[in-house]
């Protein structure tokens, strides 16, 4: 039997994203028809600042989601205050921490475009209007 869903999201493993965004996912279009999910630290991070043993298994696991699946959309999803990128940078403000966590989003798109260039890609922010993850500002960039 084939098991076919639509969605693949790569997000951060941060525990504070799970109930807002499991309430988010729920109410959004981005997500008919089913999703995977690859849960990281950084989300995609790894795929962009990682050595080439690290972002070939990233991509492998990306490659059995569209594969197997046959995943038409990636949702690549970065959040504010990410202790991902907080060990390798300082930030001045929130402005600077998702101005670089969007070029390496770009970045990650660049790379996963070149090995399966059928497949949409989209990015989503998720800004924490408090450190525990309470409440969650989500944006489809």
């Amino acid at each position: 039997m084939s098991y076919i869903c639509k969605n693949l999201l790569i997000r951060c493993m941060d525990f504070r994203l799970n109930k807002k965004m499991r309430g988010w996912i729920a109410e959004s279009n981005l997500f008919n028809g089913g999703f995977d999910v690859i849960s990281l630290a950084g989300a995609s991070k790894d795929i962009v600042d990682g050595s080439e043993e690290i972002k070939n298994n990233f991509l492998k696991h990306i490659g059995v989601s569209v594969d197997l699946h046959q995943v038409e959309k990636i949702i690549i999803f970065h959040h504010s205050d990410c202790g991902a990128y907080a060990q390798d940078y300082q930030f001045g403000s929130l402005k600077e921490e998702k101005g670089k966590q969007l070029e390496d989003m770009k970045k990650a798109k660049e790379i996963i475009l070149e090995k399966y260039p059928e497949v949409e890609v989209v990015f989503v922010w998720g800004e924490l209007i408090d450190e525990d993850g309470k409440e969650i500002e989500f944006e489809i960039l």
